[in-house]
């Protein structure tokens, strides 16, 4: 999306998620702000995150279920029930949220979004911190003690979304660790998993998008991510927020043009928006017709396909690349022999010394053109300078870049990573050799779908 229209969008997308019509469109927040300022990168810190981000791969193997492989959780070490997997899971930092209302009077809940697991309810401990669900304070909280977890038990409540008037009453699981156990530590919180297959679902209980669909809430089982910059964006349940990002765009660029003209009254702009409209994204095109679509590949349970190539600045340096799609992922994480030949294909790169040989450098002055191939189309990925909002908060060296590795040095850290997952026993079960995870900076400017029902992913630019 070009910069200069981003705040119009901004605010007009603001404006959809409180009325919008044809999907249900909430806020997503990025906990703890953006990762990287205009500061030298904190290599120790961004070690850090990519442990972490790998140990999540390591918790699932893969077994045949019938005539398809399937991933599943692997059992919790030791005795104790208290899974932290399933408890300690809410209100990390650097994770994507949105934010939701339950209950009469509503409470605002902050539900993590996570992407491997197709859960959806809360936490709750005593430990006092996160986001806490207080069933005492709802009148229409339905209280039940049926299981669908040793630790969780499926009461149900009303839920307030932006875009009706009406609240819709959903099971909404609530586990507790029990008082002995270390994780009543752990944040309170909720969970919201988005998983494709339930194969990964520690919970007997429906996944939300299933429940929004039964309760005619939603028409389809899809859901969209748009990331509009660093720390924001919007999550669209049961379809895509494509028409509204380009109406906000074609109205910016109308207001911006006749600025001071007299004939542009609102009705006359709104007119001509919708002529525009009309011609870009014709209504009877279903909606899916504006994205580029790949089927999910691989075994069941998480977002995973095949990237058909990459791209640096108008060669193709890769091909037949196997991706999975995760959000909460702050890097694009590559294996040693594509990270190696990624950038060998960038002049000046170099790889850091240890404890922080994953990460590369780039000159900060070498502009980038990154594609990365889906569905048939190049998508632009980490090129270019970013929004406003980037050049006054963000690091050096645009938006491939995590930062300066120091100040006078001339380089920038690189946001492809190198992962050994699939070199490391520990990853083995997981089949997370030679795979890709394209995380947060995939998502920057594009428009990403996800069809549960078909079995796909679709991608287009913003």
């Amino acid at each position: 999306m070009a910069a200069r229209f981003l705040p119009t969008v901004l605010l007009f997308i603001a404006f959809l998620v409180g009325f919008g019509h044809t999907a249900l469109h909430l806020p997503l927040y990025r906990r703890g702000g953006r990762l990287s300022r205009h500061e030298p990168a904190d290599l120790s810190h961004f070690a850090t995150l990519l442990a972490e981000a790998e140990a999540r791969y390591a918790l699932s193997y893969r077994e045949i279920e019938g005539n398809r492989l399937v991933r599943r959780w692997l059992p919790p070490e030791g005795k104790d029930e208290n899974d932290p997997s399933l408890i300690d899971v809410a209100g990390g930092q650097h994770r994507w949220y949105t934010e939701l209302r339950a209950g009469d009077p509503p409470q605002k809940l902050e539900i993590d979004i996570d992407m491997l697991s197709s859960d959806f309810y809360t936490i709750m401990t005593t430990s006092g911190k996160g986001s806490r669900y207080d069933t005492f304070a709802s009148k229409s909280h339905g209280h039940s003690e049926a299981r669908v977890h040793p630790l969780c038990r499926r009461p149900n409540d009303e839920f307030h979304f932006p875009d009706s008037n009406i609240p819709v009453r959903l099971d909404f699981p609530i586990c507790s660790p029990s008082k002995a156990s270390r994780v009543t530590l752990a944040n309170s919180g909720s969970f919201l998993g988005l998983a494709p297959h339930q194969s990964l679902a520690r919970l007997s209980s429906a996944p939300l998008l299933v429940q929004l669909q039964k309760k005619n809430t939603i028409q389809d089982n899809t859901w969209s991510v748009t990331l509009l910059d660093a720390e924001s964006g919007i999550l669209s349940l049961g379809a895509t927020i494509a028409k509204e990002v380009e109406e906000a765009k074609i109205r910016g660029e109308i207001e911006l043009k006749y600025f001071g003209d007299p004939v542009a009254n609102p009705q006359w702009i709104t007119k001509q928006v919708d002529n525009q409209l009309r011609i870009l994204m014709l209504s009877e095109l279903p909606w899916d017709h504006h994205f580029k679509w790949t089927k999910v590949q691989g075994a069941a349970g998480w977002w995973t396909a095949l990237m058909s190539g990459v791209w640096i600045n108008g060669a193709k340096v890769l091909k037949n690349q196997r991706v999975l799609f995760d959000i909460n992922v702050p890097y694009i994480l590559a294996p040693p022999v594509a990270a190696q030949r990624f950038y060998e294909s960038i002049g000046g790169t170099k790889r850091l010394d240890p404890p922080y040989d994953s990460f590369f450098a780039f000159p900060c002055l070498n502009g980038v053109n990154i594609g990365l191939e889906i569905g048939g189309w190049i998508f632009p990925s980490m090129s270019g300078e970013g929004t406003r909002e980037d050049a006054l908060n963000g690091p050096a060296g645009g938006r491939f870049s995590l930062g300066k590795l120091g100040n006078g040095t001339g380089y920038c850290v690189g946001s492809v990573v190198e992962t050994t997952m699939g070199l490391r026993k520990e990853w083995m079960a997981s089949g997370m050799k030679d795979m890709w995870v394209l995380g947060e900076p995939f998502f920057r400017g594009l428009g990403v779908a996800f069809d549960v029902d078909k079995g796909r992913v679709g991608v287009r630019v913003y």
